[in-house]
């Protein structure tokens, strides 16, 4: 997705036209301010990684279903959820407080089978211990997510 403020903790691709350094910074020098960076949005998207790490990288398909832990976590306020399909399924990948309470709905849907991932924003839920639920078929799985603000 397009960004047009650069977050703590978040990964960015930067298109430049020349060899040269990225340097940010906040620094002032009188009344001028150094600390804007122009973004200007496009539709293109990243380029590929290089062709080492594509040769590296597992079968387009998972050999099962599997909810991995999210990342980072402990987090503060967003973590990335990956879960892997090995067949097009039902998916549905929400989120419990201790209460048992339903506090988000992250997937609920038809997913075509590969490795997936899902960005969990919790700003505005409190510090806390939160269970993450994913029902895909008949597999069903849970793991616990530590909010920490």
């Amino acid at each position: 997705s397009i960004a047009d403020t650069i977050q703590p903790g978040k990964s960015y691709w930067v298109k430049v036209n020349q060899a040269g350094e990225l340097i940010l910074s906040s620094v002032v020098i009188g009344n001028l301010s150094l600390r804007k960076i122009k973004i200007v949005a496009s539709d293109e998207l990243p380029p590929p990684p290089p062709e080492s790490e594509i040769n590296n990288q597992k079968s387009e398909i998972p050999d099962e279903f599997a909810l991995l832990q999210n990342y980072p976590n402990p987090f503060n306020p967003s973590s990335v959820i990956r879960y892997q399909l090995p067949v097009d399924t039902w998916v549905t990948l929400k989120v419990y407080n201790t209460l048992g309470e339903e506090v988000a709905v992250l997937v609920d849907g038809l997913q075509v089978s590969g490795y997936r991932s899902v960005e969990w924003d919790a700003d505005g839920l409190p510090s806390g211990i939160y269970v993450v639920r994913m029902s895909a078929g008949d597999y069903s799985a849970v793991m616990k997510a530590v909010l920490m603000k």
